[in-house]
């Protein structure tokens, strides 16, 4: 494997690429919930400043309707208490957590992304490797098959020539055995 990264030793892919996805949706969704509500709690804080400010307006008869609210003025709310300050706090370090975790699993992924792909150009150049192989042992076998055929109309010619001179060889045998007893045979009986 060529691939190098500074990364920690990578598991095996198969069975971490689905959790460590799996991981990488839960991490992104816990901070959306963490931004959502630190949202939610800057607006309910400037909803609070509002809300101390704000005059409200009845209908009905000319005068009544206007009531002042009796709230201290807005610099004393504005002032987060330390508790808030600490909690927003310890949430943003939460968020940049979640962050960095989230940010070294994206560049886990690519590395794995990285990693297979050059796996399966490997793949695909063992399995083009292969079929050219394949497909050259296929024509020597079958040149082979082809030779083989040839010998084996060569070996039947050549017994079929060898069984005729057989054959031939013993006539001959037999018509000379004869010629030399046909002249024993005749004078003995002379």
């Amino acid at each position: 494997m060529t691939s190098q990264t500074t990364i920690k030793k990578l598991p095996p892919i198969k069975e971490d690429v689905n959790s460590l996805k799996q991981r990488v949706k839960d991490l992104e969704s816990e901070v959306s919930q963490y931004k959502s509500r630190l949202d939610e709690l800057r607006k309910a804080k400037n909803n609070l400043v509002i809300k101390k400010t704000t005059e409200y307006v009845r209908t009905g008869v000319p005068g009544q309707g206007r009531e002042k609210s009796d709230a201290s003025p807005p610099q004393e709310v504005e002032q987060p208490t330390p508790v808030n300050s600490q909690y927003n706090e310890e949430l943003e370090k939460l968020v940049q957590t979640l962050q960095d975790e989230l940010s070294d699993s994206r560049s886990l992924i690519a590395a794995l992304k990285l990693e297979n792909e050059e796996l399966n150009g490997e793949i695909n150049r063992n399995k083009k490797r292969f079929d050219v192989e394949l497909s050259q042992a296929l024509n020597k076998n079958e040149e082979y098959k082809r030779e083989i055929k040839q010998w084996e109309v060569m070996y039947k010619e050549w017994m079929q020539m060898m069984e005729d001179r057989v054959t031939n060889i013993n006539r001959t045998h037999q018509i000379l055995q004869q010629c030399i007893r046909s002249p024993e045979d005749s004078s003995p009986s002379n």
